[in-house]
């Protein structure tokens, strides 16, 4: 009996339920948890990030350079094939496969020594250049700056009421702000240089890595595979499985179309400004080649500081290179941005304004590069989302459909029109109370008007008779 009531006991209590609520409970106490030590878990945070740099480092080589290595593998496997023709077997494709990620390895350093070798000397150069000839730029700032207060004397007044601030602002900025805190000033030059020796140490074990990693990729997305189907389902399975697909189609086809784009537009950069023998050629083509990854702010962060560098040399010159600018990135969003990516992003300009502005505000510059492909995937799987729960409800997904709807009846069918004011009860009464108004005011034109026909009409028979 005992037994019977216990059991009975546990009927009446939703198991399902109740577990949901308990886990929602330990998450919010979790949260809770979490934002009271919120910055020692971003310090946390942080320290991982900094031990896994290598690796991380390695990931995006490997991801890079992947494209180039299932091509070489295909290549290679065929040229085998041709070679040893009826001896071809597993040994050889193997073979093939580490062929194609040494050379891709090799290209890429290939790449990146070509870069250096010519950038590192030409930066050189005109860096050292801008500093043999600061004298000659700040005595063409003095004679700018007569020439102004000669043609415009108003602005003299206006320069003195300002100076005595500025004065105060710059002794201020050297005698409570940087003096004072010269060892902070040494401690930071020298962890940038202390951070730029292990950024290259980083690096070359990221090399390491990657060659490990294109060499058993296909093990490690096997391994991910038996990992999905053994936690989900089947059919939960494939759609992570496209999802993956998808992810990894957009970010390689915006990285790497960016890539192409931005050298392209650096080429054409430098091209330009040594036909026009324009200062700082290389410096400047660096400039705007490598702020041109980032999308939509990235040839205005560019052009600035390009600009005046080129304005301290000559001013005229400046005139020309800001036009040069804006007819290149005229031709560079119309023609070769749209003949490079294509259709890779599939988001407005204002979602990628939004992922600009919030990528680059939480994650800095990798926040503004990596931030349009990533909302780009979110806003992909949302439209997914969203249609799989219309057309499981049988509705259109389409949004012209929604447009002028305003809701549906009990029969399902759509109420479309203009949407009705909302009206408060005494809002109601009152609108009540004025058509009784002019209603009763009708009434009484009717009668009056009414009365006067039938005097009249009267008057007129009287004088007939």
């Amino acid at each position: 009996m005992e037994d019977k009531k216990k059991n009975r006991h546990l009927d009446l209590i939703d198991t399902k339920r109740m577990l949901t609520i308990a886990s929602a409970g330990c998450i919010i106490v979790l949260f809770y948890l979490l934002i009271g030590k919120f910055p020692l878990v971003l310090k946390s945070l942080g320290r991982l990030i900094s031990a896994l740099s290598p690796i991380i480092i390695g990931c995006i080589i490997a991801f890079l350079l992947n494209p180039i290595v299932n091509r070489l593998r295909i290549w290679l496997r065929e040229v085998f094939k041709n070679i040893f023709k009826d001896k071809y077997s597993d040994k050889h494709a193997h073979m093939a496969d580490g062929l194609s990620v040494v050379l891709s390895i090799l290209f890429f350093l290939l790449i990146l020594t070509a870069f250096f070798w010519i950038l590192i000397p030409s930066l050189y150069e005109s860096i050292n250049s801008l500093y043999d000839n600061f004298d000659k730029y700040t005595t063409n700032t003095e004679n700018f700056v007569r020439n102004l207060v000669k043609d415009y004397p108003k602005v003299v007044n206006v320069v003195n009421n300002y100076m005595d601030d500025i004065e105060a602002a710059i002794k201020n900025l050297f005698t409570e702000k940087l003096l004072p805190n010269m060892d902070t000033v040494v401690k930071t030059l020298s962890s940038g240089i202390i951070g730029s020796v292990k950024f290259v140490f980083n690096f070359l074990i990221g090399i390491i890595a990657a060659i490990y990693i294109l060499s058993s990729k296909d093990k490690y997305s096997a391994q991910f595979k038996k990992l999905v189907y053994a936690v989900f389902t089947i059919k939960k399975g494939n759609k992570i499985l496209a999802v993956t697909e998808y992810i990894d189609g957009v970010f390689s086809g915006f990285i790497s179309g960016k890539i192409i784009d931005s050298i392209i537009i650096g080429v054409i950069c430098f091209a330009f400004c040594r036909i026009v023998e324009m200062p700082y050629a290389v410096l400047v083509s660096v400039i705007i080649g490598v702020t041109n990854i980032i999308p939509f702010f990235g040839p205005f962060i560019g052009a600035i500081p390009s600009a005046f560098l080129v304005f301290v040399e000559s001013p005229k010159m400046c005139l020309v290179f800001i036009i040069f600018i804006v007819i290149l990135q005229q031709i560079d969003g119309n023609i070769l941005g749209p003949l490079i990516l294509g259709d890779t992003i599939g988001i407005s300009s204002f979602w990628i304004l939004f992922a600009i502005l919030l990528g680059g505000n939480l994650f800095g510059f990798a926040g503004m590069v990596l931030g349009v492909p990533t909302f780009a995937c979110i806003y992909a799987l949302l439209i997914r989302t969203i249609g799989d729960g219309l057309e499981k409800k049988g509705l259109k997904n389409d949004t012209e459909y929604f447009i002028a709807l305003r809701g549906f009846d009990e029969n399902g069918n759509p109420i479309r029109g203009p949407k009705k004011r909302y009206e408060s009860q005494s809002m109601i009464k009152k609108r009540e109370k004025q058509k009784a108004q002019l209603q009763a005011s009708k009434e009484l034109l009717n009668k009056v008007t009414h009365f006067d026909k039938k005097t009249d009409d009267s008057n007129k028979h009287q004088e007939e008779k």
